[in-house]
Parts: C-alpha cells; structure tokens; sequence
C-alpha cells in the first residue's frame, strides 16, 4: 500500500512541477491511468518477486535492486502499451522522467524507512523469534551453537527437547534439556513459540517422521535442522518430476545465463577480431621477418570440463626453444624470448589469437585462464596442490579474468598465492554478470597498461 501511495504522489508530484514550468493545457486526467496503472503493476512485480517477504526487508541492497528492476520493467511495459495504442503522443516525455525519478527516489527512501524501523524494532527484541529444539545429540550442539552466533536480539531458545532426556547431559551449549516432546508440547500450549527445529541425524528418517507428525499440533513453524550434512553447502529443495531432492550444488552459467554469455563472447569477439585484424597482421609480419618458424605457438591446456583445448598465442620465443608442456616458467629476461615476443609479452598483445579461441567456442572474453596440465604451484601440480581447481573449469576459460585484475596475473611461486587466484575464480562463477564482465574488461586494460608480472 506504501509503494501504490507512493507511485501515485510521484506522479502528482511530477504534474505539478510539469505544468509549473512548461505551462502544458493538458488537464491533470489525461496522466491518471498510467500513474493508477504503474502503482498496481510495479507493486505486483515487487510482490511476485518476493520484495515483500519480511526476511528480504531486512536486505537493503536487494531491495534497491528490485526497486529498480520491477519500475524500470513497468515503465517499459507501459511505454509498449502507449505506442501500442497510439497514445503515446499525448503524455509529456518531461513529466515521464520526473515521474520516474521521483517515484524511483521515493521508493528508495520509504525502504530506507522501514529497514531503519526494523533493525531498531530487532535491536528492542520486538522482534525476537523464540525457538525450541527438538534433538539433544550432536547435530542439536552444532545448531545451538550456530543460533548463539545470531545474537539474543534476534534468537531467544526457549529450550531443548528430547524423549531421551534420562541418556543425556542436563544441559547443551548452556540450555537446559527440559523434557521430552509431550513436554515441548505442553509449554507451546502456554508458552508462544515462533519455530521448532528437530535436530536429527537424516538417517533416523522414521523417527523425524514421527515427530513431525505429532507436532503439527502445535501453532508453530516446524523445521528441519541439515547439520548433519552441514560437511556441504545446501542451496534449497528442488522438485523433479515427483521426487523431491535437496539442491547441493548448481552448475553455474545455466539456462539464460548461459545464453547470454553465449552472445556476449560471439558478437564481442567478432567486432574485436575486425578492430584488431590489422594490427595482428602487423604483429604476424614483425614476427616472420625476426626469426623462422609459424606465427602461432599452440598450447594444450585445460579447457570447459578438464577436456584439453588448443590455445592460440603469437609466438613470443625461437622456434627451437618453445616448451609445449608449459613446465618451464618464463622468467625475466628469459633468453628463449625474441625482441618482437619480449614487447608482445609486457604488452598482452601475444594473447590476441586467442579472440579467434572465442569465436570458435573454446574459451570466453572472460573467465579463468586456462592452464597447462604441467603448471605447477610451488613444487606441486597446481591440480594436485589447490583443492577445489578443477571447480574452476565449470566455465570456459577466458582471455581474462577477475583474479588477473586484482593482481593475480603471470607466474605463481607459492601454493599461497596459488589458492588465492583459485578463490577468486571460483568467486567470478559464483557472482557471474554480464556487468561484472564489461567491469572486468575494462579493467584488464588499466592491468595491462602497468605491464605488472608481465615478461
């Protein structure tokens, strides 16, 4: 109701400052159905993408975000509708932007209100959700535990349940084991609780069963504790087909996402190579005329799915040096590098082939780099010192990525530096957009520009 009262005194607001200034005849009702018709279909948006659910009032930049999306959404639906229509000639482009900027604005401010509201309200424990917990053994400790970490402000435990009271300690983390369900039961009758969590290993599935079934008498949320899977991340439950699952893990760059990125390395790539096709003749010719052998040096290394992709470079070093393995690193002066490599090497100018890398399919504008098999991290194969490195090859590599931007570019001596790089991979997967791959091209120039562990 705030956001429809809200839209609905922006576009007054924008009227009066319309008329005020460009002195328009159109009466005030000629603006009514769009502004009505705004309010009832952005507020919609903000509902049906769970804008409104108390949990994500208390995520500020979410809620900026949807501000934004479902707005910007509405007002390009009904823009559609308008020239749809051929109406569109009678509404002022001024007044629109006010309109927009306005309401946008007060948006804003009324979540700003109310997230102020709210944590005040949680600091003054009005908002407090008291629990009970079903499950004294080893999966309730860790979930005691973890509730501790919330704060009282928040989280008050009312207590710990467990029909085998007699077997176990008086108390857990601090709280008392009060008695058995019947008792948990009886205290929800005069006591108001807000969740009951049963804290159960998930092989005891009959006895969770049974549990579940005799609570549902109690006016409660009724919870499920996954401690006892707490060794791996949970995402949310799934439904497939009439099984239902737990979702551990999501591959990443799915459906949509993986469409557009799709988009974004073939039309990226394709105006690149035209850009700079002169230039990589030139860099072909200076080649050629420096020292015999192909313009190309093609390397082997780990691709999408560990599978082994050639990857293009120009040659930078003498034919009869080359190290197809990558085993060797290159150091400073090497002296296997040409004249012509050495300034191909501290410009990123000898990675320019691999644009023709994207436009084939085998690797992206941007995404981890891809490695040899043989490169080595400290004095183990980097696969083989880095836990999680294979995680990285879920995507295609890139010619540049956001571990490369954040300093983290050419040779890596240590296995600390080396599992640095792997978590700032895994953590462009994870956040991966579109923005934050034009934010990463753009920055690759400033990285390139320095020339920093370039050689």
């Amino acid at each position: 109701m705030l956001d429809v009262a809200t839209c609905v005194l922006g576009g007054s607001a924008a009227c009066l400052l319309h008329f005020y200034f460009t002195h328009d005849q159109t009466t005030y009702r000629t603006y009514i159905l769009p502004v009505v018709l705004a309010a009832l279909i952005s507020s919609f948006v903000l509902s049906k993408r769970g804008a409104y659910n108390f949990r994500n009032l208390f995520d500020i930049s979410l809620q900026i975000r949807e501000v934004f999306i479902s707005f910007v959404a509405t007002v390009a639906l009904l823009t559609l509708i308008a020239y749809a229509t051929k109406v569109a000639e009678f509404y002022s482009r001024s007044w629109a932007l006010m309109w927009i900027t306005i309401t946008i604005g007060q948006f804003v401010l009324v979540r700003a209100i109310v997230y102020r509201q709210l944590k005040k309200w949680t600091r003054q424990g009005l908002l407090t959700r008291v629990v009970a917990i079903v499950g004294g053994g080893a999966e309730g400790r860790r979930l005691v535990a973890k509730l501790h970490k919330t704060g009282t402000s928040e989280i008050i435990i009312a207590g710990i349940f467990d029909d085998r009271k007699a077997r176990l300690p008086p108390e857990i983390e601090g709280h008392r084991i009060l008695g058995t369900t019947d008792d948990l039961i009886s205290l929800a009758r005069s006591l108001l609780l807000d969740d009951v969590i049963i804290a159960l290993p998930l092989h005891a599935d009959q006895r969770i069963g049974q549990l579940v079934s005799k609570l549902r008498s109690v006016p409660v949320d009724l919870r499920l504790s996954l401690e006892s899977v707490d060794s791996f991340p949970i995402f949310g439950l799934e439904r497939l087909g009439h099984a239902l699952t737990i979702a551990i893990l999501d591959r990443p760059l799915k459906n949509w996402a993986r469409v557009t990125k799709w988009l974004e390395d073939k039309v990226l790539s394709t105006l690149l190579l035209v850009a700079f096709a002169p230039l990589m003749a030139l860099i072909a010719l200076a080649i050629r005329l420096e020292s015999e052998g192909p313009v190309f040096f093609v390397q082997r290394r780990f691709g999408f799915n560990n599978e082994l992709i050639p990857v293009l470079k120009f040659r930078t070093m003498h034919q009869a040096l080359t190290d197809q393995s990558g085993a060797a690193r290159t150091v400073p002066n090497d002296p296997r590098v040409t004249k012509v490599g050495r300034y191909l090497r501290a410009t990123s100018l000898d990675e320019l082939p691999q644009l023709i890398n994207v436009f084939r399919g085998e690797m992206s504008l941007v995404g981890p780099r891809p490695h040899v098999p043989a490169m080595q991290a400290g004095q183990q194969l980097y696969h083989e010192a880095v836990r999680s490195y294979f995680l990285r090859h879920h995507v295609r590599p890139g010619m540049t990525g956001w571990a490369q931007v954040n300093n983290l570019r050419g040779e890596i001596a240590s296995l600390a530096a080396a599992q640095e790089r792997v978590a700032y991979d895994l953590h462009y997967i994870e956040h991966w957009s579109v923005w934050m791959d034009l934010k990463i091209i753009l920055l690759t120039f400033r990285t390139v520009l320095s020339r920093k562990n370039a050689y």
